[in-house]
């Protein structure tokens, strides 16, 4: 009976820590998000191979996935968009401080 329950514990434990070396990182990113204070400011990130292309009505950008933040390059700036876990919000530069996106569901 011992054995039959540590075999179980040994079981779970092995199972709940591969699923989370499964989880890809970045998934968090993933969807449709709009701008709180300007509807009109949506774009949607979607997986590009190991990397992400955030498209919004104005075009595609590349970005990639370091240091838990979507990194953007493009020609003449770079931007950074970070995920904030409690609110399921992005955060995002703007021409004033933060820009906060909702997700889209």
């Amino acid at each position: 009976m011992k054995s039959a329950i540590f075999r179980f514990i040994a079981i779970t434990l092995f199972s709940a820590v591969f699923l989370s070396g499964c989880r890809s990182t970045g998934s968090e990113f993933l969807g449709k998000w709009v701008n709180k204070a300007n509807p009109n400011d949506s774009f949607q990130v979607v997986r590009n191979g190991d990397e992400f292309l955030i498209v919004s009505p104005s075009g595609k950008v590349g970005a990639i996935y370091k240091d838990g933040a979507l990194e953007v390059k493009g020609a003449l700036l770079s931007a950074e968009l970070t995920y904030v876990r409690q609110t399921d919000t992005l955060l995002g530069p703007g021409f004033f401080g933060n820009v906060e996106y909702k997700r889209v569901k």
